[in-house]
């Protein structure tokens, strides 16, 4: 019996010095590799790049919204949830533009009906026409895009923060962009 006790006790101290070992990896790793902002957090992947029209006229590039919170959202016309969060993404847009947020409303409509149908729809959310981007299938590719509503949250590097896929709800949104905006 006592040589069973033993081995239970030299087997929860072999067990306890390997959890010990295993901190310490993990310690010395966020110590070693801290996020540039001082926040133990892994890295975030760059998004792809873009260049695409306004609907106002114009291209924008991610390139020049470098340095601000980009809140990138895939819709459609004719998709009813993306219809449903367009007005209160756009009033987000509105509301956070002054702590270096940029909404782009990226529209996944077919040409050639594409610029009427979008139109069409900004006299139904005011506001929706200055952050309209006229989307096409190379960049929902490059965004890997399979469905709508596609929501991005990028950081002020260019790197993704979020990506929600489907109907997303406004207060887990605006809290999320509202705390990167603050990083």
């Amino acid at each position: 019996m006592a040589r069973q006790e033993e081995d239970d006790v030299r087997g929860l101290l072999v067990a306890g010095l390997l959890v010990l070992a295993g901190l310490l990896l993990v310690g010395a790793y966020w110590v070693a590799f801290p996020s540039p902002s001082g926040k133990k957090t892994p890295a975030r992947p760059a998004v792809p790049e873009f260049s695409l029209e306004r609907l106002e006229g114009g291209t924008v590039t991610l390139a020049s919204l470098r340095g601000k919170v980009v809140v990138i959202d895939f819709w459609a016309t004719w998709c009813p949830p993306c219809r449903a969060e367009m007005p209160w993404l756009v009033k987000m847009g509105q509301q956070l533009e002054s702590r270096g947020v940029v909404f782009v409303a990226i529209s996944e409509d077919d040409p050639p009906d594409q610029v009427p149908l979008v139109q069409a729809f900004a006299r139904e959310v005011p506001g929706l026409e200055k952050f309209a981007l006229l989307g096409n299938p190379e960049i929902e590719a490059a965004y890997g895009v399979t469905s709508l509503p596609t929501l991005f949250i990028v950081d002020r590097e260019g790197r993704l923060v979020k990506s929600l896929v489907g109907s997303a709800r406004e207060e887990v949104v605006v809290s999320l962009v509202e705390r990167v905006a603050s990083e």
